[in-house]
């Protein structure tokens, strides 16, 4: 008997202590009393364990003592979170009566987060009171700002009238200090937008190195008497726009020190040339493009070539020539009409125009006669690419307007410049040879003057 008894007291120890509760063993699960004690135990330890995690809405239908108290702290610690619920809802008035210590804690805390609120209450007028006080300030700025430019009406008149931008420019800091309104029709930006950023903003950024060393250098002239406030400067810039886009200007400028601060300034005047400028380059380009083939015309290819001999004089280097011939287009124009030689014609400065680099020029020297400049090239190289080239003629699709295929070829001579014994007509008489020699062994190839 005493051997059962000291089981079921460890049975029931173990129920309390252990990590894991324990299984009613077999031996004694024949004693109802003890089963239904083993029974309330696990339910009691349960119970324990969820309100010790924070599940306070579990229930029990344990009685007595043990059970009533737990219940009892299962509805304090309800009744608690409500409140504190209510605390983050801004209502500070609740207090804790029922759990001791803790309740002295909890209610310190509440008073303190009613007195921080309070702080910053009293904070927030007194910022909302500065800002008031702000608001007033900048309003009196603004009712000042606007008598001053009211003041200066008779002069804004003057500028703003003008469709020509009038700035200062301090050389010092590279700002300006005045510009007048036009500048909003010229770049989009205010004046006070201008004046807010260096003069590096304004200009393309691959120009901004070299106008700041301008004026720098300019500044140090006229502080050393090189440079007089009687002297004006011209020059062409490209401004840049708010939008994104840019204007080309023309700039008239002179320097000056300002008598009342010793700064030295630069006073100028810009101008829209932006039309002026495309009609100066519609010119040049008209006057050096061949208008049916979009490629250099005689007279360009010529004076490039020439500047290319000099500098191949000047410092050496290579050179070739490619002059390239339609094989047969007096036939193409008889036979399909001289609508279809001028498509004939683009196709080929098409073909030839793929073959080159940024440093090499095609050009229209005759009637179907083209000439390729091929910069710091030798022979060999040349003749690989006359050799592409005559292949991809071959391979134009080219139709007449009714579909009927018409098939182009070429024939190239290439050259290699000498500098030591030759000029440019020079050149041109052997690449022409190698022309020659190219028809009369067939066409539709190329030759090498070695």
């Amino acid at each position: 008997m005493s051997s059962e008894l000291d089981r079921a007291s460890a049975l029931l120890r173990e129920i309390l202590t252990a990590k894991a509760p324990p299984e009613l063993p077999a031996g004694l699960a024949a004693d109802a009393e003890l089963a239904r004690l083993h029974s309330e135990l696990l339910e009691l330890r349960h119970f324990v364990m969820a309100i010790a995690s924070g599940d306070l809405s579990i229930s029990t239908s344990l009685k007595g003592y043990t059970a009533g108290a737990l219940k009892t702290l299962q509805a304090n610690l309800k009744h608690m979170t409500w409140q504190t619920q209510m605390i983050a809802s801004g209502d500070f008035s609740q207090r804790l009566e029922f759990m001791g210590e803790f309740s002295k804690a909890f209610n310190a805390m509440t008073a303190r987060l009613e007195a921080s609120l309070m702080t910053i209450r009293k904070k927030e007028e007194k910022l909302n009171r500065i800002n008031a006080g702000l608001r007033l300030q900048v309003e009196r700025r603004k009712r000042a700002q606007a008598a001053l430019i009211e003041s200066e009406a008779h002069y804004r008149n003057l500028t703003e009238t003008m469709k020509d931008v009038v700035w200062i420019l301090d050389t010092q800091t590279l700002r300006f200090t005045y510009v007048s309104p036009s500048i909003e029709l010229l770049r989009g930006y205010t004046p006070e937008e201008i004046m807010e950023h260096s003069l590096n903003t304004t200009v393309a950024p691959e120009d901004a190195e070299s106008l700041t060393q301008t004026i720098r250098d300019n500044r140090e002239k006229f502080l050393s008497g090189v440079l007089g406030a009687d002297e004006y400067q011209t020059s062409e810039i490209e401004q840049l726009r708010k939008d994104g886009t840019s204007v080309w200007t023309e700039v008239i400028a002179r320097y000056v020190k300002n008598d009342k601060t010793g700064a030295v300034e630069v006073h100028g005047v810009t101008r829209d040339i932006s039309e002026r400028r495309a009609l100066r380059l519609e010119l040049e380009r008209q006057a050096t493009t061949d208008s049916l083939t979009g490629i250099a015309n005689r007279r360009h290819f010529l004076n490039t070539a020439q500047k290319e001999i000099e500098r191949c004089k000047r410092h050496g280097g290579c050179l070739s020539l490619l002059m390239l011939d339609i094989d047969h287009f007096k036939d193409v124009n008889d036979t399909f009409g001289h609508a279809t030689g001028d498509r004939a014609l683009q196709a080929i400065a098409r073909t030839c125009g793929k073959e080159l680099r940024s440093t090499d020029l095609c050009g229209r020297i005759g009637g179907e006669e083209f000439a390729l400049l091929l910069v710091e090239t030798d022979l060999k190289k040349a003749c690989c690419v006359a050799e592409r080239i005559v292949t991809q003629v071959e391979a134009i699709e080219l139709f007449t307007e009714n579909g009927r295929p018409v098939r182009l070829t070429t024939s190239i001579g290439v050259a290699e410049y000498r500098p030591q014994t030759e000029n440019l007509s020079d050149l041109m008489v052997r690449a022409d040879q190698a022309l020659y020699k190219a028809k009369n062994t067939g066409r539709n190839r190329f030759e090498c003057f070695e």
